[in-house]
């Protein structure tokens, strides 16, 4: 029997969590490294489709997403200044019930705080603190973490969950090449006293225009809406998730928009900003006893709305691939980026194809933008697009 290995997680934001907590539910024994000194998550809404649901209803987490989350009736695409709608789901042949699992619409700092809750129930000091990685050390079978304060930390297995810069990442393959698209982001939330009852329907939204395009969901059982505009502008080259703007420049971005998108804008209270770059996925994650997940090996831009889902399926698979190799980290790695790799690999050109996709100048010519609309989410596209991704199910496919 082997001795079940003592695994290291650099990052704790949500694929880091999901995959120590697969891994502590699994008997392993983790300990998570975190730079900042409090825990949380950016104030935004996150959508978690089917997919991402079969991974957090694997990890026990079903009763409190649910409770927090809202669940979505539909995915639709609008029209910019008409507001005219197609339903996503109707068009795929599909409703929400043809999924096994839900779509939840959360905000990312509850998301965040029921992993960290359900990590601590299992081992209350998992999560450590104010620990800046610097670097790391690989001597047969132990890996051992360098902290900036000086201190260390060794183990059997070291997982890279440190984000879109991250340290483990640049140290095993070096720097990711960022190239800039084109686009900036707006990311607003706005209280739900504030808006109409048709304003929060419990539905994804994804508002189609010219040269932006708007997306739109409640969150935290309908007591708040987020929002998320894509703008083509090539003068903020900024990727940062806390970098504030105004309320003037953000309207500026969506003139002649339609009531309901620049109503919902002129209401929220912050305004942040951010530029949208896109990385090419790694072509392998492995080195030794050293991997990666999430966005430190597959960052995507967010136009399918998968970043976090993958993050998440891939704590899921890791942990079961661990159960798998019973406890032998070499095979346990080789399982995990054999089922990880090609999956989000397309996942992250998927998202990328869309960037000319959601912005088009035939969505400003009130007839071509109908027929524009209807071609490219007919049934056909639209299945292609979406079905494989949303009937993946982390907690049974093959390791």
């Amino acid at each position: 029997m082997i001795q079940k290995p003592h695994i290291l997680i650099v990052g704790a934001g949500l694929g880091g969590l999901a995959a120590g907590l697969g891994l502590l539910r699994a008997g392993f024994d983790v300990d998570i490294y975190e730079q900042t000194s409090v825990l949380g998550e950016v104030g935004a809404g996150v959508q978690i489709s089917s997919n991402g649901n079969s991974a957090l209803f694997h990890l026990g987490l079903e009763a409190p997403a649910r409770h927090w989350g809202v669940t979505a009736e539909d995915k639709l695409v609008r029209h910019w200044k008409t507001g005219q709608s197609w339903s996503i789901y109707e068009r795929m042949g599909n409703s929400q019930a043809s999924y096994n699992y839900p779509m939840l619409m959360l905000h990312r700092a509850d998301l965040h705080s029921m992993l960290v809750e359900s990590v601590k129930a299992i081992k209350p000091d998992a999560i450590h603190l104010n620990k800046r990685t610097v670097d790391f050390e690989q001597r047969g079978g132990t890996v051992e973490l360098v902290f900036e304060d000086g201190e260390r930390a060794s183990g059997d297995v070291l997982i890279g969950a440190d984000g879109l810069h991250s340290r483990i990442r640049h140290q095993m393959f070096g720097p990711a090449v960022a190239r800039f698209s084109g686009t900036i982001i707006w990311r607003c939330m706005v209280e739900a006293s504030k808006l109409s009852a048709a304003q929060l329907r419990p539905v994804a939204t994804n508002w189609l225009g010219p040269k932006a395009h708007v997306t739109t969901y409640p969150v935290r059982r309908s007591e708040i809406f987020n929002m998320g505009g894509q703008v083509d502008r090539d003068d903020w080259q900024v990727e940062s998730w806390v970098t504030e703007g105004t309320r003037d420049e953000c309207l500026a971005d969506f003139p002649g928009w339609n009531e309901e998108v620049v109503d919902a804008l002129g209401k929220s209270k912050k305004f942040y900003k951010w530029g949208i770059f896109i990385r090419d996925p790694l072509p392998a994650w492995n080195i030794g006893r050293v991997t990666l997940l999430g966005d430190s090996c597959h960052a995507m831009i967010p136009y399918l709305g998968q970043g976090a889902n993958m993050a998440i399926e891939d704590g899921v698979v890791l942990s079961r691939c661990f159960e798998k190799s019973e406890g032998d980290p070499d095979d346990a790695l080789a399982r995990y980026e054999k089922a990880r790799l090609e999956r989000t690999t397309r996942v992250v050109n998927g998202s990328a194809s869309m960037v000319g996709t959601n912005h088009s100048m035939r969505l400003a010519d009130p007839v071509d933008s109908i027929k524009y609309i209807e071609s490219q989410w007919e049934p056909g596209k639209a299945v292609a697009r979406y079905d494989w991704i949303l009937n993946y199910d982390a907690s049974s496919v093959p390791v």
